[in-house]
């Protein structure tokens, strides 16, 4: 079911013109990695699968090397999200926002942030992290690609 959701969302992409995730990443091998290595989550409604994302709290070595600033340390605890899709029945409900609105509550008083990358011309991962107070902090390099990359600072209680 979950590569089900990855797959159709790679295709989406790929129908909008929109060249992430069009040259075999992610695959099944990553999304079997991400649930053997407990990264895998999914968001359930209805009893049904809505929406999935790797959420790593290990960090990401190609965060290193950033044209541009973090908005903290390099040496700060962060969570970060990768693969991030939802259900075709499903879009349009705010299941992206509500994802990433349970990472940050998984997240807090972990953590010190939530960092994210996405292509250049995905324009819906981009309003999605605008609209949830994701600061744009500049560009990664991740497997010979240049990525646009977020950060948003969890507010400590």
């Amino acid at each position: 079911m979950i590569w089900q959701i990855v797959e159709r969302a790679i295709r989406r992409l790929g129908a909008a013109g929109v060249d992430q995730w069009q040259h075999g990443y992610p695959n099944p091998v990553c999304i079997e990695q991400d649930v053997a290595e407990g990264a895998g989550y999914v968001l359930v409604r209805a009893g049904r699968i809505v929406a999935y994302g790797a959420v790593l709290f290990t960090g990401e070595p190609a965060y290193v090397a950033i044209d541009g600033a973090w908005l903290t340390s390099p040496d700060t605890a962060y969570v970060v999200v990768h693969r991030l899709c939802v259900a075709e029945a499903a879009l349009g409900q705010g299941l992206g926002r509500c994802f990433m609105a349970q990472v940050e509550q998984l997240a807090a008083g972990r953590v010190t942030s939530v960092r994210v990358d996405t292509h250049a011309d995905n324009p819906i991962m981009h309003t999605l992290l605008q609209q949830m107070g994701f600061r744009r902090c500049g560009i990664i390099c991740f497997e010979s690609r240049y990525l646009v990359a977020y950060e948003k600072v969890l507010v400590r209680a």
